[in-house]
C-alpha cells in the first residue's frame, strides 16, 4: 500500500506541475498570448511608422517644386510673399491630442509575470500531498469497512440453522 501511495503522489505531483507550468509557466499559454499581442501591436506601429515615413517623403518631393511650395503656402494662408502666417490649434485639434493621450494611458494592461519554477513547484507539492493524504484515508476507511463487513457475515452464516 505505500509503493501505491508513493507511486500516486510522483504521479500526481509530476501532472499538477505539468498543467500548472504549461498554463502560468515563462513559456506558458497566457505568456504566450501576451506576447503575441505585443508583437501585433508593435507591428502595427511599424506600420504606422512606415507610412508616415512615406507621406513625409512625397511632401518633401512636392516642396522641392516651385508650383509645390507655393500650393503648400496658399493652403497655409500665404496671400503674397512676404506675408507673415499663424496657424492656430482648432478644438477639435486641441482636445483630440489630449484624448489620445488618455487612450494610451488607460489603455496599458497590467503586465502579467508568470510564475517560477520554485512556486509552481511548491503549488504542485501541497496539492499532490493534500489529494495522496485524502486518497489514503479514504482506502484507509473503506478497508475497514470491507473487514467488519466480512466479519458480520461470518456471523450471520453461524446463526442460520437449516437442521428444522
Amino acid at each position: 500500500m505505500t509503493r501505491k501511495i508513493l507511486i500516486l503522489f510522483i504521479a500526481l505531483m509530476l501532472v499538477s506541475f505539468s498543467l500548472i507550468s504549461s498554463i502560468l509557466g515563462e513559456r506558458g499559454i497566457i505568456v504566450n498570448n501576451r506576447l503575441k499581442k505585443q508583437l501585433t501591436e508593435k507591428e502595427y506601429e511599424l506600420d504606422r511608422r512606415d507610412m508616415e515615413i512615406e507621406n513625409l517623403r512625397l511632401q518633401d518631393n512636392e516642396l522641392s517644386t516651385e508650383d509645390g511650395s507655393r500650393s503648400t503656402a496658399m493652403s497655409f494662408g500665404y496671400q503674397v510673399e512676404g506675408d507673415d502666417v499663424h496657424v492656430f490649434d482648432t478644438e477639435d485639434e486641441v482636445s483630440g491630442r489630449s484624448a489620445g493621450v488618455r487612450e494610451q494611458e488607460s489603455g496599458e494592461e497590467k503586465e502579467f509575470t508568470p510564475w517560477g519554477v520554485p512556486f509552481i513547484l511548491l503549488i504542485s507539492f501541497s496539492s499532490s500531498f493534500i489529494i495522496t493524504v485524502m486518497v489514503w484515508l479514504f482506502t484507509r476507511r473503506k478497508g475497514k469497512t470491507d473487514d467488519s463487513q466480512q466479519e458480520e457475515s461470518g456471523d450471520i452464516g453461524d446463526n442460520l440453522n437449516f437442521d428444522t
